[in-house]
């Protein structure tokens, strides 16, 4: 029996729009740090780095890629995260300004880290949060509220602070804002939802459980001298009140399937989310079935399925 995959998010059609918009996005960025100067060019170079890692992402789902491991992406944005606070430091010590958009960096750069974990580590609030919190500053970029008079601005520029509202005018810089707040936000519902699947591997334990067949109990009937009587049901015994309670004996976790038949709408990365519960492991399954192209599965085609990958492991496979 097939699971439906309508949390599956990352067909290749869609991961291939997200690629092109991403890299006119990238394109905007590179321009803007090339022409500018001082702290504008850091803050373009900052949103370089976190669009260079979104694009592999969705590359590698439309096109395959396997360039970088998962840990390289974490180190670069642990380090950029770190380069980021370490200079806000600088200024409040040297009681210096920055712009409020570096506050939105230091949040996309952290969203970044948590994006490139082994995915065994996710939390689902925490995804779901992140995944809302991106749809709303995509909101807010395409309504251009953060250049209105409102609450951010008030707060920027209130009593002295240390952070500088916002000034800019490019419409299509807001636009660009709008496309990486919202790919960010898809990438994260995309993910968890994919997770939030029930397992292949417990629908194939279930599937092979025999059904518990039911006891029946006989009943006297009645007869010539009338209705008969049952004897009364002995009690069993009152436990020890000093006799401690036993823990129930853990299950092991129910087995894999060995293969998987293709269905309509699947995707190496939905698939590999639904049997071992982090979609990153697709990589695994390319390589137990040699000559498979992730961007033309066929329908009702069989795959072979490898052991689970360790936690660890998984991260730097996708």
């Amino acid at each position: 029996m097939m699971m439906s995959s309508s949390a599956d998010l990352f067909s290749a059609k869609a991961s291939v729009i997200w690629v092109a918009a991403l890299f006119v996005v990238l394109i905007f960025h590179c321009s803007h740090l090339i022409h500018m100067r001082g702290e504008r060019r850091w803050y373009h170079t900052a949103h370089v780095v976190m669009l260079l890692g979104m694009l592999y992402m969705y590359a590698a789902v439309a096109f395959g890629l396997d360039w970088f491991p998962a840990h390289v992406w974490m180190i670069i944005y642990v380090a950029t995260s770190a380069a980021i606070v370490s200079w806000m430091l600088v200024q409040y010590e040297q009681r210096r300004t920055f712009g409020f958009l570096w506050i939105l960096a230091l949040v996309q750069q952290g969203a970044m880290i948590y994006m490139w974990m082994p995915m065994a580590y996710w939390m689902p609030r925490l995804s779901y949060a992140f995944a809302v919190y991106f749809a709303l500053e995509a909101i807010a970029w395409l309504m251009r509220a953060y250049i209105k008079p409102g609450p951010v601005n008030a707060l920027a520029g209130a009593g002295g602070s240390l952070v500088r509202p916002l000034a800019h005018k490019s419409v299509f810089g807001d636009i660009c804002m709008t496309i990486m707040a919202a790919s960010m936000g898809y990438m994260f519902a995309g993910m968890q939802l994919m997770m939030a699947l029930p397992p292949q591997s417990q629908q194939f334990a279930q599937q092979q459980q025999p059904a518990p067949q039911q006891q029946s109990v006989s009943r006297p009937g009645p007869s010539e001298s009338g209705l008969q009587t049952m004897p009364p049901m002995p009690r069993a015994p009152k436990a020890a009140a000093s006799e401690p309670v036993r823990p129930p004996a853990e299950t092991s976790p129910p087995p894999l399937a060995k293969s998987y038949t293709i269905a309509a709408g699947d995707s190496l990365q939905g698939i590999a989310a639904r049997i071992y519960r982090d979609a990153r492991q697709w990589r695994s399954i390319m390589k137990a079935n040699p000559g498979l192209d992730p961007r033309r599965l066929r329908i009702g085609q069989m795959l072979k399925l490898p052991g689970r990958t360790p936690p660890g492991r998984a991260c730097c496979d996708y």
